[in-house]
Formats: structure tokens, C-alpha cells, sequence
């Protein structure tokens, strides 16, 4: 399973307003928070069982001793909707053929044409910015 980080660390502003290392996680939340909402108004569109938003994490960690929060989305399509794939053939892993709704008769093998990426927590993580 591939997870895909975002990682916010405090800068000189946030520390100033914060305070202390309590105070830091508090912005910092409130930061990844932010980029999660805007994550989520950009994956809604394409959410078909919302997997992928119920999988955004907030993790509180320490890089280098300073505050830091990531946000890490767990779902295993993760990496695929913000990285794509490349065109790939689709083969069945325990039957002779593949069949789907609508085919018009079963196949051994299917040609994929790739998946667009969606780039879905870095378009957040620079909405979130502004």
C-alpha cells in the first residue's frame, strides 16, 4: 500500500504566535486541517465510495526537534490519484477471462490507457497558501 505525505513545518511567524510547542501543533492543525478541506472540495468530483477522504490523516511529529504535522492519505488509491498511472495491460489473476457490464464478450487481456493524475493533496497544499 502506498501512502502519499504532506509535511507542514512552523515558520518564524507561527512561532511567534504560538508561543510554545503546544501552541505550534494548534497552527499547525489548523494548517493540515485546511489543506484537508481543500483536498476533499477537490477529490468530490471524482468520489465515487470516499474511501480516499475518510484515509486523510493528521499526524503530529517532530522533524529535526521542531513541531510538524503531516497529512498522509492511507487509502491504497492514494498514490494513483495524485501520482496517475501509465498505460498498462490488464490481465485476470485467477479466472481465463475478464468480463465487465456492458462488455461485449469476455477477454483475456484488457490495454488500459493510464489514469490522468489528479495531483489532488498538492493543488490543496498550494490552495491552502494563499
Amino acid at each position: 500500500m502506498a501512502n502519499v505525505k504532506v509535511t507542514f513545518r512552523e515558520n518564524k511567524r507561527g512561532i511567534q504566535r504560538a508561543g510554545n510547542s503546544e501552541g505550534a501543533f494548534r497552527e499547525l492543525d489548523r494548517r493540515a486541517d485546511r489543506v484537508i478541506d481543500l483536498a476533499l472540495a477537490i477529490y468530490e468530483p471524482h468520489r465515487k465510495t470516499g474511501d480516499y477522504g475518510r484515509g486523510l490523516k493528521k499526524i503530529r511529529t517532530r522533524i529535526g526537534g521542531k513541531a510538524a504535522v503531516q497529512v498522509v492519505a492511507t487509502d491504497w488509491k492514494s498514490a494513483i490519484l495524485e501520482h496517475g498511472t501509465r498505460p498498462h495491460v490488464i490481465e485476470p489473476k485467477d479466472k481465463k477471462a475478464l468480463a465487465w457490464p456492458g462488455g461485449r464478450h469476455p477477454v483475456a487481456r484488457v490495454n488500459h490507457p493510464g489514469t490522468p493524475a489528479l495531483h489532488i493533496l498538492r493543488r490543496a497544499l498550494r490552495g491552502a497558501g494563499r
